[in-house]
């Protein structure tokens, strides 16, 4: 009767597991990189140049402490871009993912149609935010923009879309949800597609309508990807500065004077980096704690 043979291990160090994690390693390594010296070290940085007098020209100065955290909570220009800010989110965010979840079911189909508007509304994601300013800024013209014009040839009047203060946001909006709605698209078309067909084939032969279909199986098998969606959509429009920097510089009276302007402004405008950084830091606690409440309470338990 033969033996069986021996299982041979590898020695030394370097066992298969270890190989493994190594070349797994090697894949992330990139990105951990890019996370340290263009995100961590950064933000490591900018709370440093918080406690300080600090510029770009004069570099450091005398420690304050948390005076500019305190000269912050009684800034009434950071109070108003906070909430110029959040209006901002409030007004993009919802209707464009509606508009690209309505998008999603209605082009998830696989035809030469579908894919040709799929196409046309991703176009713009990829295209410079500042060519686009540019070109919404000369549509929005009050005398020679192309909206103005088609205003007055129905007998409407014509609309101060940069320098009113009540619709310079919402001409920004507008324009922002055109461009990226089609990055919310493609993310939650690949979210329908991983939602197996068997579930809508027993709710058909159960009698069920459309709209349950679509409140009892799509809403909840898709919620994790609505999550994804809503987090960074959320976090992309608190971030939003070239739009405003390109069509209004903050103005008419502030109305568009975004929290990442200010601190453009009082960074490399009038040279206080330190008061800036302390901006930058109270954004990050803001966002922070926005990301995680949308997470905890889009968090979905669904298997399937």
């Amino acid at each position: 009767m033969l033996a069986a043979p021996a299982q041979v291990t590898p020695r030394g160090w370097l066992t298969r597991r270890r190989r493994n994690y190594l070349i797994a390693f090697a894949f992330v390594a990139p990105a951990l990189v890019n996370f340290l010296v263009f995100r961590y070290i950064p933000i490591l940085a900018a709370i440093r140049s918080s406690l300080w007098q600090y510029s770009l020209l004069g570099g450091y100065g005398d420690f304050i402490g948390l005076l500019a955290y305190v000269r912050l909570l009684h800034d009434p220009i950071f109070w108003k871009s906070l909430t110029v800010t959040v209006q901002y989110v409030l007004m993009k965010v919802p209707p464009q993912i509606v508009l690209s979840l309505a998008l999603a079911i209605f082009l998830q189909r696989e035809d030469r149609f579908s894919a040709a508007v799929r196409s046309a509304i991703f176009a713009p994601v990829v295209t410079s935010i500042v060519v686009i300013s540019v070109i919404w800024s000369l549509m929005y013209h009050v005398q020679l923009g192309l909206l103005n014009s088609m205003f007055t040839s129905v007998g409407l009047p014509r609309i101060a879309f940069l320098s009113n203060a009540r619709v310079a946001l919402l001409a920004i909006t507008i324009m922002m949800i055109w461009k990226e709605v089609g990055f919310s698209l493609i993310i939650l078309m690949a979210g329908l597609k991983g939602i197996p067909e068997t579930f809508y084939e027993a709710a058909r032969i159960d009698g069920t309508t459309a709209w349950q279909q679509f409140r009892h199986i799509t809403l909840p098998l898709l919620r994790r990807v609505l999550m994804f969606v809503v987090v960074t959509q959320t976090i992309f429009s608190f971030q939003v500065f070239v739009p405003v920097y390109t069509m209004t510089k903050g103005g008419p009276l502030d109305a568009t004077k975004v929290i990442v302007y200010y601190i453009y402004q009082m960074g490399f405008l009038f040279q206080d980096m330190g008061y800036a950084s302390a901006l930058s830091m109270i954004t990050l606690l803001v966002l922070l704690g926005v990301s995680t409440a949308q997470m905890r309470w889009l968090r979905s338990e669904v298997e399937y």
